[in-house]
C-alpha cells in the first residue's frame, strides 16, 4: 500500500509502534511525515540524520511581515511607518518565533500606541498567558533534574557564554554525578536550549521568560521563598533588609542603575544554599561601596562568583573556595585575594581584569584544574607566584599591561599552556618559559632585546606578536616553527632584517622605516609552497631593491593562488553588505601592502586617475572567473583603522545606469608616510563584478576611498594615485596549478 501519513506533535517514541507496528506493509515509496518537539522521538524510531529537519525561526523581515498581518486589520504603508519602531521591539521580544508573533499581534490589533507601549512594559515583568501556556508544555515533560538544569539556565546562566564542560561542573550535585550531561542533551533534543558548534549553551529569550515565570509563580508575592532571583528591585529588597533564606540558589543583579546600596556583613549568612552569584554592571561606573562594614563570609557552596567592582581589599578570612569553579572580580579593589593556601579543587577560571590595586597573587598550588588566569591590567602587580608555573592544566595566562611586572621565568614545564600574553609589560626585563604547547605568544611592547634560546622549540606556535618591542633581531630558528600562521612586527624599531620564514605563514604585518631586508624565497617554485593571505609592509621606506622585487613576486603568486582557492566558497548572492560583517581576518579576503607608487605591470587594466573603462571584448576563449584589485594609496596623516573602497560601476562608457559595491580593509598602521601599493582580492566584490561582466563586456569603473569612523557617518576621503584591475581566467588557473602540483 502506498500512503502519505502526517503525524503532528508526537510526544512519545512508542506512539509510532502502537500505530503501525512495523513499516513492512507500506510500499517503499510511501511517505510518513512526523512533527515533534522531541528529537529523541525520531531517533528512537530509526529516522536517519539526513531525513531530520529542524524548523528554525523566521528572518527578521519575515517575522515583521507576520507580525503586521496579525497586529493590523488592514496593512497600509502609513501604519507600517508609524508603528515601525514599536513593531521592531515586539519582533525582537518574540525572537522571530511565529507562534509568539501571532499571539502578540492578536493582543495589539485595533489598539493605540499608548497600549502598545504599556504592553511592552508588561512583557518585561511577565509573559503573555497564551505564550506561557504553550511553552510550559515542554517544561512539564521534563523530570526533576532536567527541570532544575532548565531553570538554572533560564534564571542565571543564559547569556554568560559558558561551554558544556563548565556547565557540567557548575551544576553537578556530587563528584560522580553524570545527570547534567544527560539533562543538557535532553533539553537540546526538546529544543529548550541550543548548544553551538563551539559547545556554548544558550536559550531563546521567549523560553527563558517562560522559565522565569515558573520560578516567579512559586511565590509571586514573596521573593525570599523563590530559588532564583534576577529582578533588581526584588534583589535589593532582599539584600538590604537581610531577607535572604536557604531557598535562594542563584542571584543575578545588574548594578548599573543602582546609585546607593549598603549591605550588612552578614548579608549572605542565611543563604546557605546559594551557589551562583553575579553582580554585574558597566565597566565605567563608580565602584559602589556595598560593604562599608566588610563581609563576614560567603556561602560555602558557592560555585560561580562574579562581582564587578568588588569593594573590599580581600575576601573574608573564613572564605571557602573548595566548590568554586569560576571567580571573576574584574574592576575590583582587591589587593590580595586571601591568605595562605586554599583548597581549590574545582577552580577552572580566575579573572582579575583591571584590579588596579592588586599587589600579589595567592598560592594556587591546590588549583590543579585551573585552565584560565586573566590578570591583565593589574598595574601594581610586581611578581607572579611560583605556584602558577606548576599548574599542569593551565591553558591561558593573560598578563597584558601588568606594567609593574619585572620578570617572567621558570624552569618548570607548563605542559598545557596554549596562550601567553605579556603584551605591554614594559618593565619586564627577564623572559623565559619552558613549554612546547604554546599556540599564541604576545610580547607586544615589551622592552627585552632578545628572544630566549628556547624560542625555536615552540613547535606548535601559530601566532607571534612582537610589535612595538625592543627585539633587535628575529632568530633564524623561526623557520623551524612550521605551524606559525601569523607574525606581527609593527613598529619594531630595532629590527633591520627578516630571515627566511616558515612556509606555513599566512599573515605578516611589519611597519617602520628601520626594516631594510626581507628574505622571501627568491624563486617562484619556493613561493608556490606558501599560502599567505595577508602581507603588509607599512611605511617601510628603506627596504632594499632586492627585497622589494621579492615582495612583488611573492604578492603576485600568493594573491592569485588565494583567489583561485576561494572562487567557489561563497554563494553569488551572499555579499558582505557593511563593514560590521567583516572580521580583522576575513576568510573572503586577501590583502597585500608594500611601498610603491605604481600598479604592477601584470595588471591588465590600470590608470593614474580615479576612473577608467574596462573593455573585455572581444570575448576571450578562457572564461572569466573573477577580479583582483590594486589601489595606490597616497601619503596620508589621517588616523583610522578601517578603510572603505567604493567601486561604482556604470553601464557602457559611463552614460548608463550605475551600481556600486564596497571593499573594506582594516588598516594596521595609524598613518601613511609614503605611497603604498595595496592589492586586494575580495571575494564578494569579485563575484559581484563577475556577474556584471557576464552581461556586458564594456563598463566604466570609478573608485573612491575613505576612512570609516563608524557605520553611521562617513569619514574623510583618502587620496588615491590610481588603481588597477586584473581579470582571473581559467587559463591562468591551470598554469598556476600545473606549477604547484609539479613541485
Amino acid at each position: 500500500m502506498k500512503v502519505l501519513i502526517v503525524l503532528d506533535d508526537v510526544k512519545n517514541k512508542n506512539q509510532l509502534k502502537m500505530l503501525f507496528g512495523t513499516l513492512d506493509w507500506f510500499r517503499s515509496d510511501s511517505r510518513i511525515i512526523i512533527t515533534t518537539k522531541d528529537k529523541q522521538v525520531l531517533i528512537a524510531n530509526g529516522v536517519d540524520d539526513h531525513d531530520l529537519y529542524e524548523v528554525g525561526v523566521l528572518s527578521f523581515n519575515q517575522a515583521l511581515e507576520l507580525f503586521y498581518l496579525n497586529a493590523f486589520k488592514q496593512i497600509n504603508q502609513l501604519e507600517k511607518e508609524e508603528y515601525y519602531e514599536l513593531s521592531k521591539r515586539f519582533v525582537d521580544y518574540a525572537g522571530c518565533i511565529p507562534l509568539v508573533l501571532e499571539i502578540l499581534g492578536s493582543h495589539l490589533i485595533g489598539k493605540d500606541k499608548e497600549f502598545w507601549e504599556s504592553q511592552l512594559d508588561q512583557l518585561k515583568r511577565k509573559p503573555i498567558k497564551e505564550v506561557y501556556d504553550v511553552m510550559i508544555l515542554s517544561y512539564k515533560d521534563l523530570d526533576r533534574i532536567e527541570r532544575k538544569i532548565f531553570l538554572d539556565i533560564a534564571c542565571f546562566f543564559n547569556g554568560l557564554n559558558l561551554k558544556v564542560d563548565y556547565m557540567k561542573l557548575l551544576l553537578k550535585d556530587c563528584e560522580s554525578d553524570r545527570s547534567v550531561t544527560v539533562g543538557l542533551e535532553r533539553l537540546k533534543d526538546k529544543a529548550l536550549v541550543t548548544i553551538s558548534e563551539d559547545n556554548v549553551v544558550s536559550m531563546h529569550d521567549t523560553i527563558q521568560e517562560m522559565g522565569r515565570e515558573v520560578v516567579r509563580r512559586v511565590s509571586s508575592e514573596d521573593p525570599r521563598k523563590r530559588s532564583r532571583l534576577w529582578d533588581r528591585d526584588e534583589i535589593c529588597d532582599v539584600l538590604k533588609n537581610d531577607k535572604g533564606t536557604e531557598a535562594i540558589r542563584s542571584i543575578s543583579l545588574d548594578l548599573s542603575a543602582i546609585r546607593k546600596l549598603e549591605l550588612s556583613p552578614l548579608v549572605f549568612a542565611k543563604m546557605t544554599n546559594l551557589q551562583f552569584l553575579d553582580f554585574h554592571g558597566r565597566h565605567d561606573q563608580d565602584c559602589l561601596d556595598l560593604l562599608p562594614q566588610g563581609l563576614r563570609s560567603f556561602p560555602t557552596d558557592l560555585r560561580y562568583l562574579h562581582w564587578m567592582h568588588y569593594p573590599l581589599k580581600s575576601f573574608p578570612e573564613k572564605f571557602s573556595a573548595k566548590n568554586l569553579v569560576i571567580l571573576d572580580l574584574s574592576y575590583s579593589r582587591v589587593e590580595e585575594l586571601w591568605h595562605g593556601v586554599k583548597s581549590l579543587v574545582n577552580l577552572k577560571e580566575v579573572i582579575l581584569y583591571r584590579s588596579k590595586v592588586l599587589k600579589e597573587l595567592p598560592d594556587f598550588s591546590k588549583a590543579a584544574y585551573l585552565e584560565v588566569l586573566d590578570i591583565s591590567r593589574c598595574y601594581n602587580l610586581k611578581s607572579i607566584h611560583p605556584s602558577i608555573f606548576s599548574l599542569e592544566n593551565l591553558v591561558r595566562l593573560n598578563l597584558e599591561f601588568c606594567s609593574s611586572l619585572t620578570k617572567f621565568e621558570s624552569d618548570t614545564r607548563l605542559s598545557s599552556l596554549r596562550c601567553l600574553n605579556l603584551g605591554y609589560c614594559k618593565k619586564l626585563r627577564t623572559f623565559s618559559v619552558t613549554t612546547n604547547s604554546l599556540i599564541e605568544l604576545d610580547l607586544t611592547g615589551i622592552r627585552i632585546n632578545a628572544l630566549p634560546s628556547s624560542f625555536g622549540c615552540l613547535s606548535k606556535l601559530e601566532m607571534l606578536a612582537l610589535g612595538e618591542s625592543k627585539i633587535e633581531s628575529i632568530p633564524s630558528s623561526i623557520k623551524n616553527l612550521t605551524r606559525l600562521r601569523k607574525l606581527d612586527l609593527r613598529l619594531c624599531s630595532e629590527v633591520l632584517a627578516l630571515p627566511a620564514l616558515p612556509s606555513s605563514l599566512e599573515t605578516l604585518i611589519a611597519e617602520g622605516e628601520t626594516l631594510k631586508t626581507v628574505l622571501f624565497p627568491s624563486t617562484a617554485s619556493e613561493q608556490f609552497k606558501e599560502n599567505k593571505k595577508g602581507v603588509e609592509f607599512w611605511n617601510c621606506s628603506n627596504l632594499d631593491k632586492r627585497s622589494l622585487i621579492n615582495i612583488g613576486l611573492n604578492v603576485q603568486i600568493n594573491i592569485v593562488k588565494f583567489a583561485y582557492q576561494h572562487l567557489s566558497t561563497l554563494e553569488h548572492d551572499d555579499y558582505v553588505e557593511s563593514y560590521v560583517d567583516y572580521k580583522y581576518e576575513s576568510p573572503y579576503q586577501a590583502v597585500y601592502v608594500y611601498p610603491g607608487s605604481s600598479v604592477p605591470e601584470w595588471f591588465k587594466y590600470k590608470t593614474t586617475k580615479d576612473e577608467m573603462i574596462v573593455d573585455l571584448s572581444p570575448p576571450h576563449l578562457s572564461p572569466l572567473l573573477g577580479f583582483v584589485f590594486c589601489f595606490i594609496l597616497a601619503e596620508d596623516s589621517q588616523y583610522g583603522d578601517l578603510m572603505e573602497f567604493n567601486i561604482t560601476v556604470f553601464d557602457g562608457e559611463g552614460d548608463g545606469e550605475k551600481d556600486d559595491v564596497d571593499i573594506y580593509m582594516y588598516r594596521t598602521c595609524c598613518y601613511i608616510a609614503l605611497d603604498h601599493v595595496c592589492m586586494i582580492y575580495d571575494q564578494p566584490c569579485s563575484q559581484y563584478l563577475t556577474s556584471i561582466a557576464k552581461n556586458q563586456t564594456k563598463f566604466k569603473i570609478k573608485v573612491t576611498a575613505r576612512i570609516v569612523t563608524n557605520k553611521y557617518r562617513e569619514g574623510p576621503e583618502v587620496k588615491l594615485k590610481g588603481f588597477g584591475i586584473s581579470p582571473l581566467k581559467i587559463k591562468m588557473k591551470k598554469l598556476i596549478y600545473t606549477q604547484i602540483y609539479s613541485l
